[in-house]
């Protein structure tokens, strides 16, 4: 089974993977073996590097899209790799030898669709130049579409790079998982100082600045380490581009904006495994089916939202947050959304998104925290937890961007009744769970033990539909769902550590049928 053979896999690679990249050193002179006319195609581009490491992003149950770059100061146009998928680690006997171009118009990078492999098994690949190649990468298609096995998901978000180390990603490659998930915030377009000094890349203005700042993320081993081990799902949240932007404007001014944004999309295509869509060239939302236990609905947060209300204030009571007409998801991805839950087969739908979904409120008046979460968009969120309400059964929403780590219940208009200042719910729709940070700045790092723990007591008392909070811890979260229930387990990570361990904070659960949130 599929199964034992991760197990086994993930077994021989030892802690975090890192001994995925050994190839890269073995083959790095010399010929490598296995060359067949693809592989040893004497246009192959000589002396490549790849700084950026290597993905597999977006599995199917066909394959995926195998991801590298090399650098453009190495050729003056386009250059001509090899790419080798096998089932076999040592990469023995290759279901795929083929030839691929890194283009200069991509900044060097590859996207190559690796197609016909078998369903729910594992993968090994490299990149190869004439004379260098990349290190060994490792993913997983999805499970069988009749599988019923247990699905486990790794999340995680906001990740600035100056502010911790990413000793989260040497763990996460370490977990026995079918993908991993970043739920948005994969760069930041400004820095805060850190551990890891300052970055003076602030907002960058054109592409070339855009493109450094995936250049400077993937530097680091620990996430080059856990992209070679795992299959990943990137979602697109704000940072990518600017704090808080809408499809239409920034909370402050700034000339040639839509053509900025348009440079940030085409930096993080590049820069991303992601296919994308013919009809629709920056279209990110879409759904993945493992097996019959989960269907996988990515959802894109940004692109198509309208302003934020009340000028996007936070703490704040605002009327206009629940006015009719008023979209984050814009009406071709809301009607794909609510089809595909109303039509899922799965046992268990779980959404990943990028801003929570559940109400969060913050004073005894009932001021909501952000305006630019689903808080500002109230009337599209009673539309779809309603549909989930009525339609749509064993709901997850995992989510990402608060920095804070949050377990809660979904009802219908985003609040529990009894909720202060705010119209409770009358019917359950599912549960939410929000990760932490990798390493932003959480409300602990800000305000101190105390002065979370603090504020954790005031969220509790005024959301009865939050069962968990930790304001203090970073790291990542584990979705594991079987026939009977869905767990999200917390683990915590010192960021101001490189080689900081990890520890299980908190589990959660939520029984089929159920929609309510259990701490266990």
């Amino acid at each position: 089974m599929a199964d034992l053979t991760r197990r086994t896999v993930l077994g021989a690679l030892g802690v975090a993977g890192v001994t995925a990249a050994a190839p890269a050193t073995a083959w790095s002179t010399g010929t490598p073996t296995l060359r067949t006319a693809a592989d040893a195609s004497p246009t192959l581009v000589r002396g490549a590097t790849f700084p950026e490491g290597i993905m597999a992003g977006v599995p199917r149950t066909d394959g995926a899209t195998l991801w590298t770059r090399v650098p453009r100061g190495l050729f003056d146009g386009d250059a001509e790799l090899a790419i080798v998928v096998s089932k076999q680690r040592d990469l023995s006997q290759p279901e795929i030898v083929d030839t691929v171009i890194a283009e200069k118009q991509w900044d060097g990078c590859v996207h190559f669709q690796a197609n016909g492999l078998a369903a729910g098994a594992e993968y090994f690949y490299q990149f190869r130049g004439k004379d260098t190649v990349s290190p060994v990468g490792r993913f997983q298609t999805l499970r069988p579409a009749d599988s019923n096995q247990p699905v486990r998901i790794g999340f995680f978000t906001c990740q600035g790079f100056t502010e911790g180390y990413y000793a989260t990603h040497r763990h996460l490659a370490a977990e026995d998982l079918d993908l991993v998930v970043c739920l948005g915030d994969y760069v930041y377009e400004a820095t805060v100082p850190g551990v890891r000094g300052i970055d003076l890349n602030l907002y960058p203005q054109i592409l070339p600045s855009m493109r450094a700042k995936y250049t400077l993320y993937r530097s680091d081993p620990d996430l080059k380490a856990m992209h070679a081990q795992h299959a990943f799902l990137p979602l697109w949240d704000d940072h990518e581009f600017r704090n808080n932007y809408s499809k239409d404007n920034w909370t402050l001014p700034e000339l040639f904006f839509q053509e900025k944004k348009s440079a940030a999309w085409h930096a993080w295509f590049e820069r991303m495994p992601v296919p994308r869509y013919a009809d629709d060239m920056t279209r990110t939302y879409r759904s993945l089916k493992l097996g019959r236990t989960v269907e996988l609905f990515a959802i894109d947060n940004r692109q198509y939202k309208d302003d934020q209300p009340c000028d996007d204030g936070g703490s704040i009571v605002c009327a206009a947050a629940d006015a009719p007409g008023r979209s984050m998801l814009g009406p071709a991805q809301k009607a794909w959304l609510e089809d595909g839950l109303r039509s899922s087969g799965a046992r268990w739908k779980v959404l990943a998104n990028p801003n929570m979904m559940m109400g969060m409120v913050t004073g005894a008046a009932g001021e909501r925290a952000f305006m630019d979460t689903w808080d500002g968009y109230g009337a599209e969120r009673t539309e779809l937890l309603s549909l989930a309400a009525e339609r749509v059964s064993d709901l997850v929403v995992v989510t990402g961007d608060d920095h804070d780590t949050f377990s809660g219940e979904l009802w219908d208009t985003g609040f529990a009744p009894g909720t202060p200042g705010n119209p409770g719910g009358t019917r359950r729709a599912g549960v939410e769970f929000v990760v932490p940070s990798v390493s932003s700045t959480n409300t602990g790092d800000t305000k101190g033990v105390a002065g979370a723990k603090a504020e954790e007591q005031k969220r509790l008392q005024y959301n009865p539909h939050l069962k968990q909070v930790d304001m203090r811890q970073h790291g990542y979260g584990v979705l594991e769902v079987t026939q009977d229930d869905a767990k999200l387990s917390y683990r915590a990570v010192d960021k101001l550590h490189a080689n900081a361990g990890v520890s299980t904070s908190y589990q959660v659960r939520t029984a089929r049928g159920s929609s309510t949130v259990e701490v266990i």
